[in-house]
């Protein structure tokens, strides 16, 4: 295990007792996937948690606009690393992995406690100071002052429960450096048919990284392109770029008003969860309230669905061609874009509704964004497919105990989503029979 954190900043934490090299890439690029997973739920959060911008007048609704934009932007492109890593376990050999612990131990490389809050001045600062590059490099960028890394520092710190915020960018450094020590006959190259690539999940857009990886080198690149989008720029130059993941935080932390005469914001529950229909002192973010409580169980299905569709995908050699028009691999592709589209849906939703409708409680409820029990696949292609058929199953009971409330939100967008899954399920089950 990695010993205790015994110092800020940027040291670097061992295990005791040391691993293989190979060992340690594939233990440390299992806690990037984690870092990246938690980090793209938080910051679509972030994102979800800001009011529609025709709410304000025009200058405070562009800013709302402006910073929803940027975040949906790093989320994206969170989404991207994400994948990119699935790509570097792949070539060493090693599972995949999508985990993503909700209350993660302090290995000294978490940025900071997973947590699911609207947007604040202190919650941007904390974003900042995990995608900040070493503060020599930060402080070399044109209008950052120490001054203000203090107080970003300090602020990150309070919304970390008082627990000092580590920089991403110490992760890959760290994964850099025992990457080049790895032998080149520890990549594979044949991998690379099975690896995303950008043509299938870019979307168009080349500021999300979806790099192959077949040898030493690309892995080198690879990380060091994660890196430079923001997380930790390893040069002073590349941290200069305003495209960066900190430079757009710093942005935010600067403009967002703390406190003050207007909320960008929605009140959102903190962390909000539907583990348990009992109030509890122990569970303060449950979602107890009728209809919030089903959609949001509705977002854990289709959360689910993307996770395990994305896994699938994933697991299928590029191309895969069937009786089909489409290739099962470029099927679920499709179907996993669908859910992101399916969660943004239903996260607007959502905050529009009271989390525990008790009287006095002005806090509305929020996209929950649970893990499921399980992100195993099964172990046959055929299992598989009838676990995708089962997971759409699962979601149409919600759906159907949606439908008997007395006056639904969101009547339309369920209807299509149904039909699209109600077709989803015949081809599951057709592709699952061959």
């Amino acid at each position: 295990m990695l010993t205790a954190q015994t110092a800020a900043g940027d040291a670097v934490p061992v295990h005791d007792p040391p691993l293989a090299p190979h060992d340690e890439a594939v233990f440390l690029l299992n806690i990037a996937a984690e870092v990246e997973h938690a980090l793209m739920v938080q910051y679509l959060f972030a994102a979800y948690s800001l009011r529609d911008p025709s709410q304000f007048p025009d200058d405070k609704g562009a800013l709302v606009r402006a910073w929803r934009d940027a975040i949906a932007t790093v989320a994206r492109e969170e989404m991207g690393h994400l994948v990119t890593i699935q790509n570097l376990l792949r070539s060493l050999g090693a599972p995949l992995s999508l985990a993503r612990d909700e209350f993660p131990v302090n290995t000294g490389f978490y940025p900071f406690a997973f947590r699911l809050e609207s947007l604040s001045k202190n919650s941007a600062a904390k974003y900042a100071f995990a995608e900040m590059p070493p503060i020599a490099a930060a402080e070399g960028i044109a209008g950052v002052t120490p001054a203000e890394i203090a107080d970003i520092t300090q602020r990150a710190d309070e919304d970390d429960t008082g627990q000092p915020v580590n920089r991403v960018g110490k992760l890959y450094e760290q994964l850099r450096a025992v990457v080049q020590s790895l032998p080149t006959t520890d990549f594979s190259s044949s991998s690379v048919s099975q690896q995303a690539r950008f043509d299938e999940w870019g979307l168009g857009k080349h500021d999300i990284l979806i790099l192959p990886v077949g040898t030493r080198s690309q892995a080198l690149a690879a990380l060091g392109q994660i890196a430079e989008q923001g997380e930790g720029p390893v040069t002073a130059a590349a941290a200069a770029d305003p495209a960066s993941h900190f430079q757009r935080f710093v942005s935010i932390y600067r403009q967002i008003p703390d406190g003050g005469s207007w909320q960008p914001a929605y009140r959102i529950i903190e962390d909000p969860n539907v583990r348990s229909s009992v109030i509890s002192m122990d569970n303060p973010g449950q979602i107890t309230q009728p209809e919030a409580r089903l959609w949001a169980q509705l977002l854990n299905a289709r959360y689910r669905r993307l996770l395990m569709t994305l896994r699938h995908a994933l697991e299928l050699e590029s191309p895969a061609p069937t009786g089909l028009n489409s290739t099962p691999r470029g099927l679920l592709i499709s179907w996993t874009f669908s859910e992101m589209y399916h969660l943004r849906s239903i996260a607007s939703i959502l905050v529009t509704l009271p989390a525990t409708g008790a009287a006095g409680d002005t806090h509305v409820a929020g996209p929950p964004f649970e893990l499921p029990s399980s992100l195993s696949l099964p172990t046959l292609e055929a299992d598989r497919w009838r676990l995708q058929s089962s997971m759409l199953q699962s979601a149409e009971m919600i759906v159907a105990s949606l439908a008997t409330l007395p006056a639904t939100r969101g009547s339309d967008f369920l209807k299509g989503m149904s039909a699209a899954d109600a077709e989803a399920v015949q081809i599951a089950n057709r592709v699952a029979s061959q």
